[in-house]
């Protein structure tokens, strides 16, 4: 008899059924739950500097310095790309590269286009504390690795740990609101003179910065994690101008606004008439 939408399904094949999708659907949750986050990512400290480790897609995970730090004799500066191609591994560490320098005489530390193998692994503590192992190699030597309960394993360099600085989440840099600080425009500001305080975060600089008035670009100053354009609006005709802020990080993020300001018409000058006597 061929079965059709109507026809009962037994009993015992439509537990084995609910059973199965039940099984496929935790199995599903899982991986996406895996693959959402993962215990790497966050704001490691090295050596006084900071590395920010973030997905860089194809489940691999990148390390960005945030502030400079140092591993060996170089300092390794903002913005660079430290750690590349940082694959899970199945037994809960990950293997990659690290950059390292090569240095020439008289010409100081330069990049050294061929990477060294490297390996991390995060350890819980006790208390729920994380720290970071990172094992690393030179450049054409052996790929390290560090098994679980190990210190760390044919690392022809040797290994270090740290701990977590910050979460990733809420690390980058903020809205244009939170990060830039502008005068209001409701007023005119005719004969008017002020700053425009830009804060950048503590884990995510700026890599470049640019602030233009009428399309121009003006001058920039750097204090500390504040950056300062001075807006001159003296002299400039009645009108409406607009000043622009463009950043991006060295995390590859992205802060944009502006704001319109009016200046203000000059009053006509009016004199009473002499009265006659």
């Amino acid at each position: 008899m061929p079965r059709t939408e109507s026809t009962p399904i037994p009993v015992r094949r439509r537990s084995l059924l609910l059973a199965a999708a039940a099984s496929i659907l935790l199995l599903t949750v899982g991986v996406a739950t895996a693959a959402a986050t993962s215990s790497i990512e966050g704001i490691w400290s090295f050596n006084g500097g900071e590395i920010a480790i973030e997905p860089e897609g194809s489940g691999k995970f990148v390390g960005i310095v945030v502030q400079p730090t140092k591993f060996a004799v170089c300092t390794h500066p903002v913005a660079q790309r430290i750690w590349k191609e940082m694959a899970p591994q199945a037994d809960g560490s990950y293997w990659g590269f690290h950059q390292w320098y090569k240095s020439n005489e008289g010409e100081g530390c330069i990049e050294n286009p061929v990477l060294g193998p490297a390996a991390w692994r995060v350890v819980e503590g006790t208390s729920g504390t994380r720290s970071l192992r990172v094992c690393l190699s030179y450049p054409g030597t052996s790929q390290p690795s560090i098994p679980s309960g190990s210190a760390g394993i044919g690392a022809t360099f040797g290994c270090e740990s740290s701990a977590m600085t910050a979460p990733l989440a809420g690390s980058a840099v903020g809205s244009f609101k939170e990060a830039v600080s502008l005068p209001s425009s409701k007023r005119c500001v005719s004969a008017r003179k002020f700053a425009i305080h830009i804060r950048e975060a503590k884990y995510d600089p700026f890599k470049s910065l640019v602030v233009t008035l009428r399309g121009r670009r003006l001058h920039v100053l750097h204090r500390g994690d504040v950056y300062i354009a001075t807006v001159n609006l003296k002299g400039l005709p009645p009108g409406a101008f607009t000043v622009k802020v463009r950043a991006t990080t060295v995390r590859g993020n992205h802060l944009s606004g502006s704001r319109t300001y009016h200046t203000c018409a000059k009053k006509p000058i009016t004199t009473k008439p002499k009265r006659l006597t």
